[in-house]
């Protein structure tokens, strides 16, 4: 199991203009050899909760 927990302001710098119906786009690689720009922010199950728990700072380090 894969996830992306990216922080909604690093988020926004990072994505470009909404579509039509105002909503972004998110496309990422679940490739373990992947190195898109979302790949910093890709988790595993087991490293998910560790970073939801150590709050908002440490997300920002990511």
């Amino acid at each position: 199991m894969t996830a992306w927990l990216i922080p909604s302001g690093t988020f926004g710098e990072m994505v470009a203009e909404p579509n039509s119906r105002g909503r972004f786009g998110f496309s990422a690689s679940m490739k373990p050899d992947s190195n898109d720009r979302w790949t910093p922010f890709r988790l595993t199950a087991a490293q998910l909760p560790q970073r939801v728990l150590a709050g908002p700072a440490e997300l920002e380090r990511a």
